[in-house]
């Protein structure tokens, strides 16, 4: 599961409905990846069309840099995260996965707005309205003091970039972890690093939680081993 998002102001992220819609083609009305990668509900044209694919997913990418101050991800495999709560009171401590991972990206806004010095209080924080865990978010969200609010994918259009943003996230994970491909293969190592150069240009904090650290995790935390 990856969790993205990015932070602007408030006349940039104007600018950037506009450049973006202004990209998108007459058949589409929203991007969604699985829908433009698979050539499906109004990219049924493109099937096959790698060139054209290829210019216009870089105008996405620099739509997003242009309109941005910075991306942020973080990613977790299912099995490990599963592997832990079996062990822990894992989901009793850090939420369940969506909530985790989402916490875990307010953390890293919090130190970008930090070190910008910008009250991130004041950071309104949108997610998108329907996703499991998402009540559990709002909750730990809340109680930290972030100005976390659910909001429809209709009514954002930002939403779209995240949607990018997390699915690229998610499919170096599937090559590097999830498929077990080892960068000795050339084709491998090859797919894997145009897809990181791709989407180091817009998620500059992007993390993965290994069994490393979701150990280092329950450490810190003192969470509680579960009763046998």
């Amino acid at each position: 599961m990856t969790v993205a998002g990015f932070v602007s102001r408030v006349q940039k992220w104007g600018r950037f409905e506009s450049a973006w819609t202004s990209l998108l083609p007459s058949t589409v009305t929203r991007f969604r990846m699985t829908d433009f990668v698979s050539s499906k509900n109004g990219w049924e044209d493109w099937k096959g069309d790698s060139e054209r694919r290829v210019r216009f997913f870089r105008s996405l990418i620099s739509c997003i840099k242009s309109h941005t101050n910075k991306g942020f991800a973080a990613s977790v495999q299912m099995k490990d995260y599963n592997d832990f709560d079996r062990l822990y009171m894992f989901r009793e401590q850090v939420g369940p996965p969506y909530a985790f991972l989402g916490i875990a990206c307010l953390g890293r806004l919090r130190v970008w707005a930090e070190n910008k010095r910008i009250d991130w209080r004041k950071i309104i924080c949108a997610f998108e309205d329907g996703d499991e865990g998402q009540a559990d978010l709002m909750t730990r969200a809340r109680k930290a003091e972030y100005n976390a609010i659910p909001q429809s994918k209709a009514a954002i259009r930002a939403f779209d970039s995240c949607d990018l943003a997390a699915w690229k996230a998610r499919a170096v994970i599937d090559d590097s972890w999830g498929r077990n491909l080892h960068l000795a293969d050339p084709d491998a190592a090859d797919r894997i690093m145009r897809s990181l150069a791709q989407i180091e240009l817009v998620l500059q904090d992007n993390g993965m939680y290994s069994p490393e650290s979701l150990g280092k995790i329950c450490h810190e935390l003192k969470i509680a081993r579960r009763l046998k």
